[in-house]
């Protein structure tokens, strides 16, 4: 799952295991290219069905979720972030512009974008890459861009209260948050919370807080030596014995037994945690999943 206050300038995945993010909002740029399988989407107000080949650009501070709607085996996109900053190219439109239609499909795919992707995979996101690294994701944007009709910002409505809420709870999860404390931030009743969280998102306040949570808990126990008692602190749980009742119920085994299992030998750990997209139960895991955060890793294949 994606986390609004991640400081890292770039991050990119190759994803092969079946995953479901909820509602989310970013100030970033995400980019998801279908290779194998299918994925659902919902950008802004919209919904789609990402085909092989398909390409979706999704702006800054538009809410979108996706789930695949394709098994292990069967299932290859890649999902690449990136701050405006590094794309002085592009900045003013991704900041002052907004996609009538974020999803293209590319047919045949430019040789400049495929040479960019499989360059980016080979390239460790470290602040003296930064410049090859806006080179090669300017060069994807300039392929992509024509291919979208731009609206005027003007032109798209603000960020509504659900957006708002959602960006709020991204940078705070690990904060005690309640439906009062969101009522009184945002000037709500609590029952207008509620019919936002069980109408708009389909899901309660405290599972919504609980999958982002457990998301980060996840990257903690793969990608830190953190012991589980910090991890759950820094998580937002208060109590080991609620962090690992949930943590059991959400990823059926102990968090202890999580690390056990999928923590890749040879994996190299981070001193403090961010962003993750993690195998989300103890059930099959796919070990060509390679996530690219700050990090080496493998290029796709092909």
């Amino acid at each position: 799952m994606f986390y609004e206050n991640k400081p890292e300038f770039f991050i990119l995945y190759n994803e092969t295991t079946p995953l479901q993010y909820p509602l989310h909002i970013h100030s970033y740029i995400e980019y998801v290219h279908v290779i194998v399988g299918q994925v659902g989407m919902q950008i802004g107000g919209e919904n789609y069905v990402l085909e092989p080949g398909d390409i979706a650009l999704i702006f800054p501070n538009v809410p979108h979720k996706y789930q695949t709607l394709s098994t292990i085996g069967n299932t290859q996109f890649y999902i690449m972030n990136s701050s405006v900053e590094i794309l002085p190219m592009h900045k003013m439109d991704l900041l002052g512009k907004y996609p009538r239609i974020p999803v293209v499909h590319p047919s045949p795919l430019h040789e400049d974008v495929s040479y960019a992707e499989k360059r980016l995979f080979e390239l460790t996101a470290k602040p003296e890459n930064t410049q090859m690294i806006s080179s090669l994701t300017s060069l994807i944007l300039c392929h992509i861009f024509p291919m979208l009709l731009l609206n005027d910002f003007e032109s798209t409505p603000p960020l509504d209260l659900t957006s708002k809420i959602i960006a709020y709870i991204g940078n705070n999860f690990q904060e005690d948050i309640t439906l009062p404390l969101l009522a009184r931030k945002f000037g709500v009743g609590k029952y207008t919370l509620s019919r936002i969280f069980s109408n708009v998102l389909g899901i309660s306040l405290p599972a919504y807080l609980n999958s982002l949570r457990m998301d980060y808990a996840t990257y903690l126990l793969l990608r830190t030596d953190m012991d589980i008692i910090n991890v759950a602190m820094e998580s937002g749980y208060h109590n080991q014995q609620t962090f690992n009742r949930i943590f059991k119920s959400s990823k059926n085994c102990t968090p202890k037994e999580f690390r056990q299992m999928h923590r890749q030998p040879g994996t190299q750990l981070q001193p403090a945690p961010i962003l993750s997209s993690m195998p989300q139960s103890c059930g099959p895991f796919d070990p060509q999943f390679v996530p690219a955060t700050a990090m080496q890793v493998s290029p796709p294949p092909g």
